[in-house]
């Protein structure tokens, strides 16, 4: 009992050392190049602008909902558009009879 229990505790070691090798050796490869067209006070200026605005949640808060916009035309509207335009370009005429 006493050797299976040196032989367990030797192969978590083993194990162990393997894992902390493998995080050692990853090396970060990504892209280092970044030159910014901003500094760093119009950055702050601008996350400031969009919290104001309600684009970027503050925190804990969920961003403001915009307001919904009507419809610029109604559907009748659209539908007589689009009869019209049928009867000068025949070549889509008969695309869909109903809507």
């Amino acid at each position: 009992m006493k050797n299976a229990a040196i032989a367990l505790s030797l192969v978590a070691a083993v194990f162990a050392s393997a894992a902390a090798s493998a995080q050692e050796s990853v090396e970060y490869s990504g892209y280092t190049g970044f030159v910014s067209t901003k500094t760093r006070a119009e950055v702050k200026a601008e996350l400031r602008l969009a919290q104001q605005r309600g684009e970027i949640a503050v925190g804990e808060e969920y961003p403001q909902l915009k307001e919904e916009v009507a419809p610029a035309k109604t559907r009748a509207e659209v539908k007589a558009e689009l009869a019209a335009y049928r009867k000068t370009h025949p070549e889509v005429a008969d695309d869909i009879t109903t809507l």
